[in-house]
């Protein structure tokens, strides 16, 4: 078997030989472990197992398997698709192959994206330069095209209408003391969810998780939400279907009440909405949206209601570290606690403790906490696709909490 390459790659100008290729891999189709985005934007090919895409010169080649090459070829938008075996030696994983491509193109640099899975990365790094491409090697995607928000708009649409079902359903039922019934069936938040689910799949989308939290459950974040519905409560609905047929998403959050909600309830709802107008006020082309989001999250804090403690959003919001004072103003009244480190440059969710430049005293930090009496959730904002450096943040929090 020949495993260079032919004169068709060697000898067009518009492949040339580089030395720095864009590689991706990952599938294309709904609901798979390893989907990427980029692919799919750049390829427009669904395939439910993984393959490669590398683009030399801004010219693209996908290296498939048996099973998806001859569709690749008919629906695939790439320069040339080729068939893997003919790179592979039997026995030989995936990344060998392309390890022979590359090797035929003279290349010694390869640039994938933060999320590129370790082990092939690792293989590469054997006989490449690898380098992080960053979160998407194709940012433009982020300027939609007309068709797109056609696609995005038809997503939302669709959440109104399943939304507009479900309200309809509740605003029909019945409150006795302080449950919520149709006919004699108690409403719990599962019923609710099942209609709302039902109604997008009719429509070709399919909701997972969607969030229906009543009650102090609301105050919990991404809490899906279970049992009755309780009259004259929040209930915060949050849908995020994605398209069956071209996996183009919407998401949309709305809070309702069955029955008049109590005074503290509206006073709530006129802070939420004074903090939503100062924030839209902030709104042009160029706004930092860190200094927006601290703006709202100030609002609400002057009107009682601060939003959570993140200990990362304290450090930042006025140039010093508000970790204590927000301890004191929220007391027993603290529902939710996030923790990351940053250098107090921006909100960079690192790991406790790994902030070269840090002033943050993490074991008194977690001592004042402690002293609150709190016992609720707290949620490391720990962002690597390393695993590691989670589990050692909790080692660590399970440390200072147990001597604080």
């Amino acid at each position: 078997m020949d495993y260079t390459l032919d004169s068709r790659f060697r000898g067009n100008d518009k492949w040339g030989v580089m030395k720095t290729v864009k590689v991706l891999w990952g599938a294309t189709d709904l609901g798979t472990p390893h989907f990427s985005g980029d692919l799919l934007w750049k390829t427009g090919f669904r395939a439910p197992d993984g393959f490669f895409l590398v683009e030399i010169g801004g010219a693209t080649t996908l290296l498939l398997s048996p099973l998806e090459i001859g569709r690749a070829k008919k629906e695939a938008a790439a320069d040339r698709v080729l068939l893997f075996d003919r790179f592979l030696k039997r026995g030989e994983a995936q990344t060998h192959g392309l390890i022979r491509f590359l090797k035929a193109q003279k290349i010694r640099e390869v640039i994938v994206p933060h999320a590129f899975p370790h082990g092939i990365g690792r293989t590469l790094g054997e006989v490449f330069k690898v380098c992080d491409g960053g979160h998407s090697l194709y940012p433009e995607r982020a300027r939609k095209s007309k068709k797109e928000i056609a696609e995005i708009t038809a997503a939302q649409r669709a959440c109104e209408d399943a939304l507009s079902v479900a309200v309809a359903f509740l605003r029909a039922c019945t409150i006795k003391k302080d449950r919520v019934y149709d006919g004699s069936r108690i409403i719990t938040s599962e019923i609710i969810r099942r209609i709302i689910d039902d109604v997008l799949w009719r429509k070709g989308y399919l909701a997972s998780g969607t969030i229906v939290a009543c009650g102090v459950q609301a105050a919990d974040p991404h809490r899906m939400g279970n049992g009755p519905i309780t009259a004259r409560q929040p209930i915060v609905m949050d849908i995020f279907p994605v398209s069956l047929t071209t996996h183009y998403w919407a998401d949309m959050t709305r809070t309702f009440f069955k029955g008049e909600p109590s005074g503290d309830f509206a006073r709530m709802y006129e802070a939420v909405a004074g903090a939503q107008e100062t924030a839209i006020k902030m709104i042009r082309p160029g706004a930092d949206g860190g200094a927006v989001h601290r703006a709202a999250a100030e609002y609400l804090t002057s009107h009682g209601f601060p939003t959570r403690i993140a200990s990362g959003h304290a450090k930042l919001e006025r140039g010093y570290d508000r970790w204590e004072e927000y301890l004191a103003m929220l007391g027993k009244k603290l529902l939710h606690v996030h923790l990351s480190e940053n250098d107090g440059s921006a909100d960079q969710h690192l790991p406790p403790g790994s902030a070269p430049r840090s002033t943050t005293d993490w074991p008194k930090h977690v001592a004042k906490l402690k002293t609150t009496g709190y016992d609720g959730t707290i949620t490391l904002e720990v962002f690597s696709p390393d695993k590691e450096y989670l589990f050692v943040s909790r080692d660590l929090l399970r440390k200072w909490w147990a001597e604080g």
